[in-house]
Formats: C-alpha cells, sequence, structure tokens
C-alpha cells in the first residue's frame, strides 16, 4: 500500500492541484473537492498510471482514498494468490 498510496498521492496533486497535507486514507473523493467530470478524469488517469480500471461508479464521492488503493492493489493481491510457493 505504501508504493500505491504514494502514487496516487502525487497523481491527485499533479493532475488536480490538491495539496499532499490534505490527502489521507480516509478522505472521501468529495473532502478532496473532486466533482462529477473531475472524477471521470480521475477514472482515466488512474488507468493510464496504473493500468487498472476504475469505473466512475466505483469512484464516487463517497469513495475514500484507500478504497480506490484497495482497488488497485486487488489485481496484485490475485495474482500473488495464484503463484504456486513450491
Amino acid at each position: 500500500m505504501p508504493d500505491t498510496y504514494q502514487r496516487l498521492c502525487s497523481l491527485l496533486t499533479s493532475t488536480f492541484r490538491i495539496p499532499e497535507e490534505q490527502i489521507e486514507p480516509c478522505s472521501t473523493l468529495q473532502q478532496l473537492d473532486l466533482d462529477s467530470l473531475a472524477l471521470a478524469e480521475l477514472s482515466l488517469v488512474i488507468h493510464e498510471e496504473f493500468g487498472v480500471r476504475i469505473t466512475t461508479e466505483q469512484a464516487t464521492p463517497d469513495t475514500t482514498v484507500a478504497d480506490i488503493i484497495e482497488r488497485l492493489d486487488a489485481p496484485r493481491a490475485r495474482t500473488a494468490e495464484t503463484v504456486d510457493p513450491s
């Protein structure tokens, strides 16, 4: 999560000009002043940066930064589960 969190914070700061000190895992996208157009743009830039599709239904005003990180990390977690350690 730390790497994903830092990358997402950097994306929010550079793309939406949100001061990094305002971004916390419990912050909702609404608290970060992202309107519906910004949420659609967020979905696009997340796909470009992380290669993971997040729909506008998954990124709502009530979605937290931690929720986004969980969705971003989920594909990696599934891949790790399918790798046989032997």
